[in-house]
């Protein structure tokens, strides 16, 4: 009962306000003799209303842009998933049962979730797999143990920043703008590996390794192949990343510091340096400006990465970052830029460029 992201939610919060306007004007006139007990009264009122307001159109945005999963995640307080994390040593392949009790789309996908310990990062939290459309036929046919097959890619997909993995699943539509070239035979079965990005709720951790911190990189790169690996039974093949807003940056830094594990990626309305919004000591901070600087690691390397660069001039900061990246880079470099026609910084504008990018990760292949 009032789930943050639930419309029961959204339509007690706007009910209760309206009905607090409708108490405040009937009952303004009783309020209105000059004593202490109803100038409090009416200054409470006011102030309440003003409250509520703010949460009912507050809770309305995060419902539609799903960026905080839960109240817990509202508030900054994290979530205790080591007691209930699946670790290393325990994840199995995937099960009958993981089949049976996971989600249907329209589009014929199958959404599974798991809490995991990763098995170098330590960090425990959320991961959805979602299985296409044949592959997820395949499996639910099967009564022994499931088989994915040879004919398949992967690709990593990353939120932005309030955000959680769900959103790609939910107002972003990326699995149901996936599904479509996939039933029609025009891509490769593509498997998503949705973690969880934001693994502390108090801190934009950037996808970066701290010194002293949590290792967020190396949960999202080699622990989630490790994983995938282990539960899916996948083979070596690279993979392709593609994140939105702060997801765009790390989909970008992830792939070019682990071209080992990825050759292609996508950056929607991301950027290209660390911002560094948690706070952190200088001395920390200059490290990771030179651990990550991701120009100087493509100019000074070989490197077959290829790079899918999306953003649009109304999106001032998002256009300016990629501009300046893509200037510095050597002209050997394989990086292509589609510019968003309209719109900002906002869903609305990104949903369109997911098909393009899908279709260019599977020609990239």
């Amino acid at each position: 009962m009032f789930e943050l992201g639930s419309i029961s939610t959204e339509i007690f919060f706007f009910v209760f306000t309206f009905s607090l306007c409708l108490l405040t004007i009937i009952s303004w006139k009783k309020l209105s003799t000059a004593n202490f007990a109803n100038v409090l009264a009416r200054v409470s009122l006011i102030l309440l209303i003003q409250i509520m307001t703010v949460s009912s159109v507050g809770i309305a945005i995060n419902r539609s842009g799903e960026f905080y999963s839960n109240w817990n995640d509202l508030f900054g307080k994290t979530t205790n998933l080591e007691k209930v994390a699946i670790t290393p040593k325990l994840l199995t392949q995937i099960s009958v049962k993981d089949i049976a009790t996971s989600r249907h789309t329209a589009g014929g996908s199958l959404i599974i979730k798991k809490i995991i310990k990763g098995e170098q990062s330590n960090i425990s939290s959320t991961v959805y797999v979602v299985l296409p459309p044949k592959i997820a036929t395949l499996f639910e046919a099967t009564t022994s143990s499931p088989n994915i097959g040879n004919e398949y890619q992967i690709v990593e997909l990353f939120s932005g920043y309030p955000g959680v993995p769900e959103t790609w699943i939910g107002s972003m539509q990326g699995i149901k703008t996936l599904e479509t070239p996939q039933n029609s035979g025009e891509i490769k079965n593509t498997i998503a590996i949705i973690p969880t990005m934001n693994v502390d709720p108090r801190k934009d951790t950037e996808c970066l390794n701290f010194t002293n911190g949590p290792q967020v990189e190396t949960w999202l790169s080699s622990d989630m192949k490790s994983f995938a690996k282990r539960y899916l039974g996948i083979d070596d093949r690279p993979w392709a990343t593609f994140g939105y807003s702060t997801g765009g940056w790390c989909a970008m830094s992830i792939a070019i510091r682990h071209q080992d594990q990825y050759s292609r990626a996508v950056s929607l309305a991301g950027y290209f340096k660390p911002l560094f919004e948690t706070k952190i000591s200088t001395k920390e901070k200059n490290l990771l400006i030179k651990k990550y600087d991701l120009v100087r690691t493509l100019n000074s390397n070989s490197t077959n990465i290829k790079m899918l660069v999306i953003a649009g001039k109304q999106d001032p900061f998002a256009w300016t970052s990629a501009q300046q990246f893509i200037s510095k880079l050597n002209p050997n470099i394989s990086v292509q830029m589609i510019p968003i026609s309209s719109g900002g910084h906002n869903t609305k504008s990104w949903i369109p460029y997911e098909n393009p990018a899908f279709r260019w990760i599977n020609q990239n292949s």
